[in-house]
C-alpha cells in the first residue's frame, strides 16, 4: 500500500477567458445540493500557488502543490477554474478528497479508494486480500487525520461542527435544575453597559426576556446608561427594567462604566457582581447556577463559566469552552470572558481604574486576583451566556495596548502585544545570575541525526551557561564516536556517560542527569533542530520565575515537524483515555482552540523530546520511571507528578525548535513492541485514571476522542466548578 493515497482527479474540461474548467463530480455536486459540502483539493504539475475559483461564485482558493486545501462547495456548482495562462498550467492535474461526514459512506469511500490503489502501484507484492485491506485501512485512517488537521487551521472547521454543537446544545445547556434558597448564597448584581447608540433596542430587548426568564430571581439588573440615550429613550428604557431593575446614568458606559455604577451601589457590598453585555443573553439558568455554585464552594472569590457565539441573527454557532484557571492564560488574553462574577465587597476595596478605558475590567480582574489562592477562583464548565462572535483575545490594538499596560504595572516589568493587540506576552527576564543547564540527550548511533542536533544547538543557543551530557547507550559505529570528539571540540563543556543496557529510555535519562550539576535540567531528544536562538532563555525565563505565588517546575516548547507543522502544542491528559499532543500536524500558524496555540499556558503536561525541569523538583519527585514507562508514558507521568507536588507546568510558543520524530529509532512498532506500549499504557491508567480523567486545562464539554477541540456528544466528565488541581 502507498504512503500516501491519490486523490480523485477531476475531469478537465473547455479553455475559459481566465484559465481551465475541471467538472466536480456527481457525488460532489449531490452532496452539496442542500446546503453545501467540503472537499479537500490538491492540484499537481504546476510551478507554483495555484488559484481556483468556483465557477459562478466569488469564491476563490489558492492551493499549494504538493498539499490539500479545503474549500466549500455551495449549492448547484458543478465546475471549478484553474486560473493561469495556458503554458503555465497546460499539463495541470487538480483533484479531490472527500471529507468524513460530508458524504455518504464517506470513510467507506477513502478504504475503498485506498484498497484500489494498493492494487495499482503494487506496493506490498504477495500480500493477501486481508492485509490490503488493513493497509487500506491503515492508509486511509492517516489521509483521515491529515484532513481533520488541514480543517483545523480552516475558518470552515466551525461550520462542519456546528450540526455537533447544536445537538449538544439541545441536551446540555439550559438543563441545570437546581435553584439555592436566597439564604444560601447573595443575590446576583447584573450590570449592563447601555452606550449612546449600542446596544441596540432589539438587543436590550431580549436580554431583558432572558432575565425575566430566569429559574433564579434572586438577581437585580442595573443598567448604566449613556446620559445622552437615557434622555432620549427614558420612557422605553424605564419600560423595560420594569419589575427586575434600574436605570443609572453613567457617561460613555462601557463595561468599565457598568462595574463602577454597579460598585457605587449601597447594597453592593453584600452581593456577587458580574457585567452583562446586552448584546448577548443569559441562558435561562444563569442566576440559578452561579448563585448554587457559590452556595456549594466555601470561600469561592470568582467564577467564570462556558459561552457560546451566535451569529448577527441570533443563531447559536458555537460553544466558547474554557479551561480552568489558567495563570499565564490569563496574562496572554481575557480568556475568563462574559459572567465573570466577583464578591462585591472585595471588588469594591480593589476598585476600579476609569483611565484604562476599554481595560479597565482586564485591569480590575487582575487586582481583584491577586493574593488569591487559585482555589479561590473556579470555572464553571456550562454554558451561561450567549454573545456575540468575536474572537479570542482583546477587540482591538488601542485596548490591548491598555490591558498591556495594566499587566505590566501588575507584573512589573514590559508586556508587549501579539497578533495586532490581540494578546499580550510580558517579557519575563532571565536571571542576571543564569543558572547552570544541563542538558541531557539520550543517542544511540545515528551520528548524522546527533551531530545536526548539537550541532544547532551550539550554533544556534542565544543562552550560553549550558553544559551537554550525552548519554551513549550502546553506538558502534565509527562516525558516532567521531562526532564526540567533535562536539568536545566544538563545546569543551561535554560529557560522554556510558548506558551500556537495553532500551529504556526513563533509565538512560536518569543515568545522564546523575552526570550533571546545573540547577536545571533539560531533557533533550537526539533529533531535535533549534533554529531560534532565543529559545532557551525564553524557557529559562519562565522557569524562574516568582511573582503572584507562581512556582513553575517544568517548561516545555513549541515543536514542529520537518514539513513545519505542529508536532507539540502541548498536552492534554485523558484523550484517547491516555494523553495526546492537542492539534498535531496542524499548519505552524493555527490558532488551535480559542487562540491557545499563539500564547503561553499552563498545561497538565508537556513532551519530554524538550523539557526544562528544575534540579530540586526533579529530586523531589524523583526523576523518570525506569520501572512501569521504560519507553513510554515517562514524560506524562513525571509532569502529572510535579503538577501533584504542587508545581506548574508551562507551554509556551515562544521557545520553537524542530522535531525529526521517531528519526533516531523509526516508525515501525513489532507485535511485541506494541505489547510493551499497552502495558505501559496499563500502568499510566492504573496510576492516573486517564480514561475518566478531565484534564483542568482541557473542558469536559469537549471530545476526549478528537485532537483537535471538538464538542463532544454530551459532557464527558462532571460539569460541576473546578480548579486547575489534577
Amino acid at each position: 500500500m502507498a504512503n500516501e493515497i491519490a486523490p480523485f482527479p477531476l475531469k478537465g474540461g473547455a479553455w475559459v477567458a481566465d484559465g481551465r474548467r475541471f467538472h466536480l463530480p456527481l457525488l460532489v455536486r449531490l452532496a452539496s445540493l442542500r446546503q453545501g459540502t467540503v472537499i479537500m483539493l490538491a492540484v499537481s504539475e504546476v510551478g507554483g500557488p495555484a488559484e481556483i475559483a468556483i465557477e459562478g461564485t466569488e469564491r476563490r482558493v489558492t492551493v499549494q502543490p504538493g498539499a490539500l486545501e479545503p474549500v466549500e462547495v455551495p449549492p448547484g456548482a458543478a465546475r471549478l477554474v484553474l486560473r493561469g495562462e495556458r503554458a503555465a498550467i497546460g499539463a495541470a492535474r487538480v483533484a479531490y478528497f472527500p471529507v468524513r461526514g460530508q458524504f455518504p459512506l464517506g470513510r467507506v469511500i477513502l478504504k475503498l479508494h485506498a484498497f484500489l490503489e494498493g492494487f495499482r502501484n503494487a506496493a506490498a507484492p504477495g500480500s493477501d486480500l486481508k492485509q490490503r485491506w488493513t493497509a487500506a485501512s491503515d492508509a486511509a485512517r492517516h489521509l483521515g487525520f491529515q484532513m481533520a488537521a488541514r480543517l483545523a487551521s480552516s475558518s470552515l472547521q466551525r461550520q462542519l461542527w456546528l450540526p455537533v454543537y447544536l445537538k449538544y446544545r439541545a441536551r446540555f445547556v439550559g438543563d441545570f435544575a437546581e435553584v439555592a434558597p436566597p439564604e444560601a448564597a447573595p443575590r446576583l448584581l447584573l450590570a449592563t453597559p447601555v452606550g449612546a447608540t449600542m446596544p441596540s433596542d432589539a438587543d436590550l430587548d431580549a436580554c431583558a426576556a432572558a432575565l425575566r426568564a430566569q429559574t433564579d430571581g434572586a438577581y437585580d439588573w442595573l443598567v448604566a446608561v449613556d446620559p445622552a440615550r437615557l434622555e432620549r429613550d427614558a420612557a422605553r428604557l424605564s419600560a423595560l427594567v420594569a419589575g427586575i431593575g434600574r436605570l443609572v446614568p453613567a457617561p460613555g458606559a462601557g463595561e468599565g462604566g457598568a462595574l463602577a455604577a454597579a460598585l457605587a451601589q449601597p447594597e453592593a457590598a453584600d452581593r456577587l457582581v458580574s457585567v452583562l453585555d446586552a448584546r448577548g443573553v443569559p441562558t435561562r439558568d444563569a442566576v440559578a447556577m452561579v448563585r448554587a455554585t457559590f452556595a456549594e464552594v466555601p470561600g469561592l472569590m470568582a467564577l467564570y463559566t462556558d459561552a457560546e457565539r451566535r451569529d448577527a441573527a441570533g443563531a447559536p454557532i458555537e460553544g466558547v469552552f474554557k479551561p480552568a484557571f489558567n495563570r499565564h492564560l490569563l496574562e496572554s488574553c481575557p480568556y475568563f470572558g462574559a459572567l465573570t462574577v466577583v464578591r462585591g465587597a472585595r471588588a469594591l476595596a480593589v476598585g476600579l481604574r476609569a483611565d484604562f478605558a476599554g481595560a479597565a475590567p482586564y485591569d480590575f480582574l487582575l487586582r481583584y486576583l491577586a493574593g488569591l489562592d487559585a482555589a479561590a477562583v473556579r470555572h464553571l464548565p456550562r454554558i451561561a451566556y450567549s454573545g456575540p462572535d468575536l474572537p479570542a483575545g482583546f477587540p482591538d490594538a488601542q485596548t490591548g495596548a491598555r490591558a498591556a499596560a495594566a499587566l505590566s504595572e501588575d507584573l512589573g516589568l514590559p508586556v508587549e502585544t501579539t497578533d495586532g493587540g490581540r494578546f499580550l506576552r510580558p517579557l519575563f527576564p532571565v536571571p542576571e545570575a543564569r543558572p547552570l543547564v544541563s542538558i541531557v540527550v539520550p543517542t544511540r548511533d545515528r551520528a548524522e541525526l546527533l551531530g545536526m542536533t548539537l550541532r544547532t544547538l551550539i550554533a544556534q543557543t542565544h543562552y550560553r551557561n549550558f553544559e551537554i551530557v550525552i548519554v551513549d547507550n550502546g553506538s558502534v559505529e565509527p562516525e558516532t564516536f567521531a562526532l564526540f570528539d567533535e562536539v568536545k571540540g566544538l563545546w569543551p563543556a561535554t560529557r560522554i556517560v556510558r548506558d551500556g543496557g537495553n532500551f529504556n529510555f526513563s533509565r538512560i535519562c536518569n543515568t545522564g542527569v546523575a552526570a550533571t550539576s546545573g540547577a536545571l535540567i533539560l531533557l533533550l531528544n537526539n533529533d531535535i533542530e533549534v533554529i531560534d536562538g532565543a529559545w532557551l532563555d525564553e524557557m529559562v525565563a519562565l522557569i524562574a520565575r516568582r511573582d503572584h505565588g507562581v512556582d513553575t517546575g517544568v517548561v516545555g516548547a513549541k515543536l514542529l515537524y520537518p514539513d513545519r507543522t505542529i508536532q507539540h502544542g502541548g498536552v492534554i491528559v485523558g484523550l484517547f483515555d491516555y494523553a495526546s499532543h492537542w492539534f498535531a500536524s496542524c499548519q505552524p500558524e493555527a490558532e488551535g482552540q480559542e487562540g491557545r496555540l499563539l500564547v503561553r499556558q499552563d498545561l497538565s503536561a508537556v513532551t519530554g523530546a524538550c523539557l526544562l525541569i528544575r534540579r530540586d523538583v526533579w529530586d523531589e519527585v524523583g526523576g523518570l520511571d525506569p520501572e512501569r514507562f521504560p519507553e513510554d508514558c515517562n514524560d506524562i507521568d513525571l509532569c502529572m507528578r510535579v503538577r501533584r507536588a504542587g508545581h506548574g507546568v508551562v507551554w509556551t510558543p515562544h521557545a520553537l525548535l524542530i522535531h525529526h520524530e521517531s528519526a533516531s529509532r523509526g516508525r515501525h512498532r513489532t507485535a511485541e513492541h506494541r505489547a510493551r506500549l499497552r502495558q505501559q499504557h496499563a500502568h499510566f491508567e492504573a496510576l492516573w485514571a486517564s480514561h475518566v480523567l478531565v484534564d483542568p486545562h482541557y473542558n469536559p464539554n469537549l471530545s476526549r476522542v478528537n485532537l483537535f477541540a471538538s464538542v463532544g456528544k454530551a459532557p464527558e466528565g462532571a460539569r460541576a466548578a473546578r480548579g486547575p488541581a489534577v
